[in-house]
């Protein structure tokens, strides 16, 4: 992304001290040496002096961004958005949406990357022949379109874990509930074999049928024995 942001040079009317014209004149060459935290301090001195600058405000916002101070970068362009200056609007417009750009990427906040669209789209209508402008837009909308599908992306695949979770806990309540079927089924069982009061059990059953069928034998057996008995001996006259 194109993050360029330029600089104004200040002009100071001829009633102001010669040590308060030099605050941001050196404010100015420590940002064109890249010591931005110097440049902030002078900056910020030099605003307090004359709060309601925009060209202040305007430079302070770039070393804000220089700095990756993002949030306290779109205040100071906010600022001058407010009083809608003819002289940094648009070049702010501009910044800002860099600015918020930035704030978007580094959170994966959508809300701040539509704002930078809207302030690169009002950029293009106040300097429709800014071409870093044009491709800034264009750039941030691509890099929307794959947030939104990415986090499309995400909540099909938390649906689908979700789905699986639900469809794994089914599986263990119905395999808890087989389970528990099957031990009811052992008890009862177990409790059919086990031998209450009154009751025989099967051994004692079938010993006392076995015993009945022997007897009843050995009764069959003695009346075969007293039948013959009886035909040798003849009849009793």
């Amino acid at each position: 992304m194109s993050a360029d942001v330029l600089l104004f040079v200040l002009f100071f009317a001829g009633t102001w001290t010669d040590i308060f014209r030099s605050v941001p004149e050196r404010a100015e060459q420590a940002y064109n040496k890249k010591n931005y935290e110097k440049a902030l301090e002078l900056y910020q001195e030099a605003q307090t002096r004359n709060p309601d600058s925009d060209t202040l405000s305007y430079n302070l916002g770039n070393t804000f961004y220089q700095l990756g101070k993002y949030e306290e970068a779109a205040k100071q362009y906010g600022r001058i958005l407010e009083k809608e200056s003819p002289a940094v609007a648009p070049l702010s417009l501009y910044n800002i949406g860099n600015t918020l750009f930035q704030m978007g990427r580094q959170t994966q906040n959508q809300e701040f990357l539509k704002r930078s669209l809207e302030a690169y789209k009002q950029s293009i209508k106040v300097r429709p022949e800014d071409e870093d402008a044009k491709y800034n837009y264009e750039l941030v909308k691509r890099f929307l379109k794959e947030q939104e599908q990415k986090q499309q992306q995400n909540r099909e695949q938390q649906d689908k874990e979700k789905k699986n979770q639900e469809k794994q806990k089914q599986q263990k309540e119905q395999q808890k509930e087989e389970q528990k079927q099957q031990q009811q089924m052992q008890q009862q069982e177990q409790q059919k074999e086990q031998v209450q009061p009154g009751q025989m059990t099967k051994e004692e059953a079938e010993r006392i049928l076995d015993a009945l069928i022997n007897m009843e034998k050995e009764m069959q057996q003695k009346e075969r024995e007293r039948k013959v008995r009886a035909q040798k001996r003849g009849p009793d006259w």
